[in-house]
């Protein structure tokens, strides 16, 4: 049984290099009717509610057990907070919680620093005005194994422990909704398909008949999932592969353009330069040097 604990742990620059270090994990059972938070933090963790905090980090919190409520934000608006939630808590974003009095709560947390958090905030699929998620069973269990690679040496596993938190940042991505997460695996399915047939004249149009919907809705949802069209997307694995031809291969233009599924070395060379900025020769010739 996890017993209350907190630790602290310095930036990582290996951790950093994937785009999570994690800094601070913790556990604790607040009883009813108990003073919170409790005052064992560093000056820069600890909080009172009328006061609030901002953390310069981004920290994820699971409340196992209890209810109590965040409030967030300039608004200072307010959630209620059931047992089975995880919360994200964002830097520079002010917020407070608390357990309900009578009730109390037991709350898991881990706090990251990286890229990885960031570009996820930037690309919208995680949200300062959405910062509570139900908990699935996958995190519930990343958060144990958390708690006990932290109980047993914090700093040498601390790289470890890096990666469970952008596992759960993974998990917090997810589509929570049957319909969403359906159409993402429609698009991956098609991705694959398309980088895996990246030498075939096939039409986008028959990827959609092979996957069972329609063109036109087929098209709107690749593009709402990757923000490029089916076709813009094909042509990109294709040029990709063109240069791993061009750099690590002595095989022609002519014969490249060929394996790419392109009509002729001229096509071929055309479209790699309207997109690589550079003929395929020359790419070539500075590529090694």
């Amino acid at each position: 049984m996890t017993q209350n604990y907190f630790v602290y742990m310095p930036e990582n620059r290996v951790s950093a290099a994937w785009g999570c270090t994690a800094i601070s994990i913790g556990y604790t059972e607040i009883a009813p009717h108990s003073n919170y938070p409790p005052s064992r933090h560093p000056d820069d963790h600890h909080f009172s509610w009328s006061r609030g905090r901002i953390l310069q980090a981004y920290q994820i919190v699971l409340i196992s057990s209890g209810r109590g409520k965040l409030e967030f934000g300039s608004g200072r608006r307010q959630v209620t907070i059931n047992a089975g939630t995880i919360f994200l808590l964002f830097p520079g974003v002010w917020h407070r919680f608390a357990p309900d009095v009578q009730s109390g709560w037991t709350e898991h947390w881990i706090e990251c620093r990286g890229n990885a958090f960031d570009f996820a905030l930037d690309s919208g699929l995680v949200s300062t005005e959405r910062p509570n998620y139900s908990a699935s069973p996958e995190a519930i269990g990343t958060f144990a194994t958390i708690h006990g690679l932290a109980q047993q040496d914090p700093l040498a596993n601390q790289l470890v422990v890096s990666t469970l938190g952008l596992q759960l940042l993974a998990l917090l991505c997810k589509p929570d909704d049957m319909a969403a997460d359906a159409s993402a695996r429609l698009i991956d399915r098609a991705r694959m398909i398309l980088m895996e047939r990246y030498g075939s004249n096939q039409p986008v149009q028959d990827v959609a008949a092979e996957l069972g919907v329609s063109y036109p809705y087929f098209r709107k949802l690749f593009r709402q999932q990757t923000g490029m069209s089916a076709k813009t997307y094909q042509m990109t694995v294709r040029i990709k592969r063109a240069r791993d031809f061009l750099v690590n291969t002595d095989k022609s233009v002519k014969e490249i353009a060929g394996l790419l599924g392109f009509h002729s070395a001229f096509h071929f060379s055309s479209q790699f330069k309207e997109i690589v900025g550079l003929a395929p020769s020359e790419f070539r010739s500075r590529s090694r040097g």
